[in-house]
């Protein structure tokens, strides 16, 4: 029987390869015998005699090549090679296209298995090939693995190359308890690699994969679950909240906090007075006061001695917190202070002199405060506001600035209440499902071109009235790869065409951050009644005057960017609009924008998203640390995925720490660490 130690040993020492396949495997990231081992076929192809196909079928056919030639199609651009090959019982044409050198390679006569989709019509069989193999050994019956490719490395390569190896693993470690493997009657991990590399039959080969899906969900539920585990015993944190500091705490705001910022208030109290360190992802809409609360917890910890930080991703978003604080706290003893980027270097060095003294109470900054520079004396809360724009690396370095603080993480872009509990699975989960009193909802339409001018009228009734108006285009400049209107350029359209009468800014990320900022104060203050921006606005802004958003060719933004921007608007006292402009020509963007106009709840629109873009997309797995699975897939397999978190905890006494952090190390290498906030 292998041992687990020849599963981390380099391929090129278990077994012979040559010197190309080598290097296209290292293009894989394929190093190591176990890389290999979870390099799982992305399709399977059904090996058959052209003359037992059916059309729609994913099919491998082998046999002699009759005829080969390029073809121009009436778009002169394209060019198509045709092949022909017959295997005795039958013909079949291959379609290959913009790859003319082909006629070169196929050469009549030669020997050459295709697998492909296959189609019939007009009495003829054809294919669109996935991929082709010369010279390959007879063909059998049964299903054909199709794997992941890269040059230098045929589909024959690597399956002989696995053929040779597959018998490691025996040694591969089962993650599961033994009681949950027996109940669940999952296939035997080493017999389904197997089944999964060279299915026998297509049941087995089901069977394989679902076997294979749950444990690498498992093992990451699991590991998931010691690190909290471990964590659960940690007292260094904690801290003293009585009903006086709570009260007390509470008189810094100037209204009544909603029944859902209390709910999440005493969330937030429970985790501070309890042994470990707090981890938990407040998800909230626009507006709906997170940062009150994030303000709620900074107080008790500061009452205990500690100091805060609060990090955002851009300026506007930080300046906007520190005058929020500022509001709430002006004329009292906490001391909140701003750290941007841009600062001269003299002021930068006596305020981190201040931090490192305790003297700040709170500091406030973007990513800044990452640098080697910013020392805290005794931090204890962090706050990570839009934490999903920010790193694993980024993150992890701003908790590295204290011992391991408490973080609260922040998010105005609700993820779906099916994944929030899977996608961050380390985090306790809060939400404030409850806007203050007095919003109302924002009037959404989606106007066509041919209603573009009554639209501006409608606009312009609103500014003589009062009102302030956000223009957001989806580029900066024009160009001609994208046909979207640009913001320089209609800034300009706005001004001396469309509203002469008005006064319009411009604000956008490739201008200086003070030239920016002073166009979002100028807004602000009422000097601009139209800001012309791209997307720079869609968090951080909070200008209650304004009442108007139009979003140019809103088919090109994303239907969680699209409500995000909707919330820069329905801030104050007036009817809000939100008009989108667009001529959306495929059924993805056209069901974008009837999303969301008939939707006003962000956790609704998250779930639309979702079914709209998929998981991978929608979640951000290289921000999020989400690991890149071998087999498993965020997108189809959420019901495994919340099936194995369940399973993790029933289990959760039962399960081997030491099985889990090697099965994590061994799938997915040392540097893999389990999801951080």
């Amino acid at each position: 029987m292998a041992d687990v130690a020849a599963l981390t040993q380099p391929i090129e020492e278990a077994t012979r390869v040559r010197a190309h396949v080598l290097s296209a495997l290292a293009r894989l990231k394929l190093k190591r015998v176990i890389d290999l081992l979870n390099h799982f076929p992305r399709a399977y192809n059904t090996r058959c005699a052209i003359k037992d196909l059916k059309a729609g079928l994913f099919a491998s056919v082998t046999g002699e090549v009759t005829s080969c030639s390029n073809k121009a199609t009436k778009r002169r651009r394209m060019k198509l090679t045709e092949v022909v090959i017959d295997d005795g019982t039958g013909a079949i044409k291959a379609v290959f296209f913009n790859q003319p050198w082909l006629e070169d390679k196929f050469r009549v006569g030669t020997r050459v298995r295709l697998s492909g989709p296959v189609d019939y019509a007009f009495h003829s069989w054809s294919m669109k090939p996935t991929s082709f193999d010369f010279n390959p050994p007879p063909q059998t019956s049964g299903l054909e693995a199709e794997y992941p490719l890269t040059e230098g490395a045929s589909n024959e390569d690597i399956a002989a190359l696995v053929g040779t190896l597959l018998h490691h693993a025996a040694a591969i470690p089962d993650p599961l308890p033994d009681e949950l493997a027996a109940k669940l009657r999952l296939m035997p991990i080493a017999e389904a690699y197997k089944q999964a590399h060279q299915p026998s039959h297509p049941k087995a080969l089901d069977a394989a994969r679902l076997a294979l899906k749950y444990r690498e969900f498992f093992m990451l539920q699991a590991g998931l679950r010691l690190r909290r585990r471990s964590e659960a015993l940690d007292t260094d944190l904690v801290i003293r909240v009585d009903d006086e500091l709570k009260q007390r705490a509470l008189k810094y705001f100037p209204f009544t906090l909603t029944g859902a910022q209390q709910r999440v208030c005493a969330e937030i109290v429970q985790d501070l007075t309890s042994p470990g360190r707090m981890h938990r992802l407040l998800q909230g809409d626009v507006g709906s006061g997170k940062t009150a609360v994030a303000l709620y917890a900074a107080l008790l910890m500061i009452d205990n001695g500690y100091q805060c930080a609060i990090m955002a991703p851009t300026e506007v978003l930080a300046r906007q917190h520190y005058a929020n604080l500022g509001h709430y706290l002006g004329g009292t003893k906490v001391n909140v202070r701003l750290l941007l980027g841009g600062m001269k270097k003299a002021e930068r060095d006596a305020l981190c002199e201040e931090v490192a003294s305790g003297k700040v109470h709170i500091l406030i900054g973007t990513h800044a405060l990452l640098e080697d520079y910013v020392e805290f004396k005794n931090l204890g809360f962090c706050v990570i506001d839009e934490q999903h724009k920010f790193g694993v690396r980024q993150r992890a370095t701003l908790r590295s600035k204290g011992n391991r603080p408490h973080i609260l993480a922040m998010s105005a872009t609700p993820i779906p209440r099916t994944l929030s509990m899977t996608l961050y699975g380390a985090l306790d989960v809060s939400i404030i499902d409850e806007l203050p009193p007095g919003r109302t909802p924002v009037i959404t339409e989606w106007v066509h071109r041919s209603r573009e001018g009554a639209a501006m009228e409608r606009i312009r009734a609103e500014l003589k009235d009062g009102g302030r108006a956000y223009f957001v285009y989806p580029l900066v400049e024009e160009s001609d790869k994208v046909e979207a209107k640009s913001a320089v350029e209609f800034a300009e359209t706005l001004k001396n065409s469309i509203f002469p009468e008005f006064r319009v800014g411009l604000a956008h990320g490739q201008m200086k951050p003070e030239e920016k900022d002073a166009a979002v104060q100028k807004f602000r203050r009422g000097d601009l009644d139209i800001l012309a921006a791209t997307v720079v606005v869609e968090v951080g802004v909070d200008v209650p005057e304004a009442n108007i958003m139009v979003i140019e060719n809103a088919e090109r933004f994303g239907l969680s960017q699209l409500h995000q921007l909707r919330g820069r608007v329905g801030r104050g006292r007036r009817q809000s609009y939100l008009f989108l402009l667009g001529e959306p020509r495929t059924p993805e963007a056209i069901d974008r924008l009837n999303a969301i106009c008939r939707i006003q709840d962000g956790f609704k629109i998250a779930e639309v998203d979702l079914k709209l873009r998929g998981f991978g997309d929608f979640a951000g797995t290289r921000q999020s640390g989400l690991p890149k699975l071998h087999i498993g897939d965020f997108d189809s397999d959420v019901d495994a995925l919340q099936r194995t978190r369940n399973d993790a905890a029933v289990w959760g006494e039962r399960i081997d720490a030491d099985l889990i952090r090697q099965c994590l190390e061994l799938h997915f290498g040392r540097k893999y660490r389990l999801l951080d906030v």
